[in-house]
């Protein structure tokens, strides 16, 4: 199926959770903040949160500043 994070398409197993696919993301997922849909989803629910076809995740990042 097919999901986009941060507007890129990405073509997942159908059975895939959020974690599972975060982890392919090189740990991006533990400094950002993660809505599905624009839904924020904790990161306690990583595990157990599965995707439907279409959906649309957005990471964000802290950013430096000053």
């Amino acid at each position: 199926m097919i999901i986009y994070i941060n507007d890129k398409p990405l073509t997942v197993d159908a059975s895939s959770t959020l974690q599972a696919i975060l982890e392919r993301k090189n740990g991006i997922a533990a400094h950002a903040a993660i809505a599905i849909n624009n839904q924020f989803i904790p990161k306690s629910m990583l595990a157990e949160t599965t995707l439907c076809e279409g959906d649309r995740i957005d990471l964000i990042v802290p950013m430096q500043g000053g």
